[in-house]
């Protein structure tokens, strides 16, 4: 009886954390992770990945977080049409948008990124990270191969893939030092990683995140005008979640900054707006507020010698 169990139950799990292929907009598809932090059990799928199918061949944007997740992704992708592999674009680094990168590499794509993530790469703190993140996470990125950037990116590239228009634009420091949105022009569709959300809470904890520049960032891509927005970890958004943002963004530092000038102690701050925040009950906001916040708080003494 007890192996019954455990099988329905391994089925279950699997079930949940299975990988579905949509598509989203003509030629467009994507995947979508689910809404955790990584572990063994949801094998790392906790955020999305995109592709875009062109006369000359495809185009991913986001590796997923490991070699097997995204040989998964590249096996749909090939269910669809077996076409070349042109380019592989990660929006930044952290390990679930950049970790599964080596599938795509070995496929014959060109791997496109931040300079700032061949920076991190040529560090020995990128082979750190990804030993402490395997150590943290069970083993779960145990044959993770770091893969850098054959074309750097450091202000805006150009493309033009087949029947595509395409531009690669840096929105550095964001929610990293190394963020890159990719916008297909003759569509008005955004690809925005981590730097929009709706009804979910981004993390801006990163050492290299700029809540204060992410705000300028966010005017930028709602000035591109996109009818459709791709982000990391959302369904397909639009014009709305910059919005939703941009408000949580501003709340938080407009917050944190008040009750600063009160005098108040980093973790009465923590508290009071994990009380009173008015995104508390969002996706992730248990996950990430904190972080959020101790960023925020020092930030502002920097912002101060600016």
């Amino acid at each position: 009886m007890k192996k019954i169990f455990f099988v329905v139950l391994l089925l279950i799990v699997s079930n949940t954390f299975a990988m579905d292929l949509k598509q989203f907009y003509k030629n467009m598809y994507m995947v979508r992770g689910v809404d955790a932090m990584p572990s063994v059990e949801n094998r790392g799928f906790m955020s999305n990945a995109y592709a875009i199918l062109t006369k000359e061949g495809w185009i991913v944007i986001d590796s997923l977080s490991t070699p097997e997740l995204s040989k998964e992704f590249y096996d749909e992708l090939m269910k669809v049409k077996k076409a070349p592999l042109k380019y592989l674009i990660i929006t930044h680094y952290h390990p679930d948008h950049w970790y599964g990168a080596s599938t795509f590499k070995q496929a014959g794509a060109t791997v496109i990124a931040h300079k700032k993530l061949n920076e991190f790469y040529n560090s020995p703190e990128a082979k750190m990270t990804l030993e402490a993140s395997n150590q943290r996470f069970g083993g779960l990125y145990k044959n993770v191969k770091l893969i850098p950037a054959d074309v750097e990116v450091s202000d805006k590239k150009d493309l033009k893939v087949g029947e595509y228009e395409i531009s690669i634009i840096s929105m550095t420091p964001a929610h990293t030092n190394n963020d890159i949105v990719v916008f297909v022009k003759n569509e008005k569709v955004l690809f925005a990683g981590d730097l929009v959300y709706i009804n979910r809470i981004p993390f801006a904890g990163d050492r290299g995140a700029s809540s204060k520049n992410w705000l300028k960032v966010l005017n930028e891509m709602k000035n591109l005008n996109p009818k459709i927005i791709l982000g990391g970890h959302n369904e397909p958004m639009d014009i709305k979640a910059i919005d939703f943002t941009y408000n949580y963004l501003e709340y938080t530092r407009s917050t944190v900054k008040k009750l600063k000038e009160q005098g108040k102690s980093l973790d009465e701050i923590k508290a009071y707006i994990n009380q009173n925040s008015p995104y508390k009950n969002y996706v992730m906001c248990d996950v990430f507020n904190d972080a959020n916040v101790y960023k925020i708080y020092n930030d502002l003494d920097l912002e101060d010698f600016e």
